[in-house]
């Protein structure tokens, strides 16, 4: 009897350690109900809209329908590290960085206009003589340039010496009078002393320089306002470049220069720019102007340069790699990854580009995010595939399921003109309609592609 009682003992035990270990019907029900399943679909890959609950051909283009890979269609794509490898996907983090840009254009040398100076004549005369007789010619400020006899300098000397002797009120404006003719003052000077009139006078240069024009000759009979001489000053001359637009941010006047002639060697000389133009030319360039010291004469005008400008934006700017944005020109974005075989789309605006391609990031990034830097393309491709699919017809959804028959090897869709017939593989193989032999050898259908088989 005690045995019996003891073996009813050990069974309720059992019982009571099972109930409690082995969950019941209703639970195993209710975790299956909350865990949704994925039913496996099929598309083609030519047409991508083409999407079917069950294997077969493309209605289109009678290729095999392939397995639809699982992938969100709010821009977030999943994959599995094996694919991530083979894809060739990298990373990198988005951190604020110091953008520089090194901007290389190129020009030619020209005078600078503020040194170019023109000599003329305020009043009728003759040449009686040229002391500067060609182009070319090196000449010094205060410089006889040539003799002239002017009956108007002859009457205006008289003048001032008569306004001399009798202390007149005359004296001054009779001096101005021969100065606003170039007269110099040492030539007035000398009249003063020595009271003697000069039968011709000495017109001078202005400013020294190169003679780079000369328009009269001994004998010349001229006019009031005839251009004699235009005198250069080329100790400073100009670089005339042009940049482009999107390079507009990384110059500035006052900034440093270097400037290299190759008809010069591998010398650099340095310039600063004094001149951005306010405007673009036709070919959406803006002329710049540099100012390049040439004590030695050795930069001579319409000689070509090459010109190099490098700058430092202030301030560190959010940055990645330019190879990471996708530019489709109504947008750009990049692709982040948050966790293993998880990336998503994000929409981005950018700003200026470094010389090592850095771009900047004006918005939808912040710092530490991790993107995607190579194999993004494929990514963007995975992306538009998976929103053509939600967006376009689901076929064999709203027309109707392929039938499940195994038996019935010659049933068929009996709408004909219906888009959405999809055949399955056992129907093509055996389909009434269907009269071509199959040879039991498959290619693709694709003309670059039939030496698939």
């Amino acid at each position: 009897m005690k045995n019996v009682i003891l073996a009813v003992l050990f069974l309720l035990i059992g019982f009571g350690g099972a109930y409690l270990i082995i969950p019941s019907s209703n639970g195993l029900q209710s975790t299956s109900d909350n865990t949704p399943e994925t039913k496996q679909q099929y598309t083609c890959g030519m047409h991508p809209e083409v999407i079917s609950d069950e294997p077969g051909y493309c209605p289109i283009c009678e290729m095999k329908l392939t397995p639809k890979k699982n992938s969100d269609t709010d821009g977030t794509i999943r994959i599995d590290p094996t694919t991530t490898q083979n894809l060739g996907l990298k990373t990198i983090l988005a951190s604020y960085k110091t953008i520089v840009r090194k901007v290389y254009t190129f020009g030619k040398v020209a005078s600078a206009e503020p040194s170019v100076y023109t000599v003329n004549l305020k009043t009728d005369g003759w040449v009686e003589k040229l002391f500067v007789d060609y182009e070319g010619a090196e000449v010094h400020r205060g410089q006889p340039l040539l003799e002239i006899y002017s009956p108007a300098l002859v009457a205006a000397q008289q003048e001032y010496l008569i306004a001399l002797k009798t202390n007149s009120s005359l004296i001054e404006s009779s001096r101005l009078r021969l100065k606003n003719w170039d007269i110099s003052d040492d030539q007035i000077e000398n009249l003063k002393n020595n009271g003697e009139i000069n039968r011709t006078m000495i017109i001078s240069t202005p400013a020294k320089g190169i003679v780079t024009k000369k328009k009269v000759a001994e004998g010349d009979h001229l006019k009031p306002g005839a251009e004699l001489f235009q005198i250069t000053d080329l100790s400073s001359v100009w670089v005339v470049a042009q940049i482009y637009e999107q390079d507009l941010p990384f110059v500035e006047i006052n900034q440093k220069t270097e400037i290299l002639l190759p008809s010069l060697g591998n010398r650099i000389h340095t310039g600063t720019i004094s001149y951005i133009a306010p405007f673009l030319d036709s070919k959406g360039k803006v002329e710049i102007r540099v100012d390049v010291p040439n004590n030695d004469y050795r930069l001579k005008p319409e000689m070509y340069a090459e010109v190099s400008i490098l700058s430092e934006l202030p301030d560190k700017r959010l940055a990645v790699p330019r190879a990471a944005v996708i530019n489709s020109g109504a947008k750009q974005l990049v692709y982040v990854t948050s966790e293993s075989g998880v990336y998503e789309s994000r929409m981005i605006n950018t700003g200026v580009i470094g010389s090592d391609d850095m771009i900047e990031i004006t918005n939808g990034l912040n710092e530490n995010d991790l993107v995607v830097t190579s194999g993004q393309f494929m990514l963007d491709s995975e992306s538009r595939l998976n929103e053509a699919l939600a967006s376009g017809a689901q076929i064999g959804h709203d027309h109707g399921n392929m039938s499940n028959s195994e038996d019935d090897d010659d049933s068929e869709e009996t709408d004909h003109s219906q888009h959405g017939k999809i055949k399955k593989e056992s129907d093509m193989k055996h389909s009434d309609h269907n009269t071509e032999k199959k040879s039991g050898i498959y290619t693709c259908p694709m003309p670059e592609h039939h030496h698939v088989l």
